[in-house]
């Protein structure tokens, strides 16, 4: 380890980052939440959920193919 090591703070297993500012988080219960270009995805006002991660994944990656938050 080096000193340069030490001052980093430690990675999270809970984010997921994917291009163009999207990303996937882990919650509490164990569902994922996601982030669609910084923004969080609601459904009927409450955060939408996924019960994988590459169900969010594939989920952005349809957004992003629409350019816009899907429903």
């Amino acid at each position: 380890m080096t000193p340069d090591d030490a001052a980093k703070p430690p990675r999270s297993n809970f984010t997921v980052l994917q291009g163009g500012g999207n990303q996937v988080e882990r919650m509490a219960n164990g569902n994922f939440m996601v982030f669609w270009q910084g923004k969080p995805v609601y459904q009927n006002g409450r955060i939408r959920r996924f019960v994988t991660a590459d169900d969010a994944f594939a989920f952005l990656t349809r957004c992003d193919e629409a350019g816009k938050i899907i429903r």
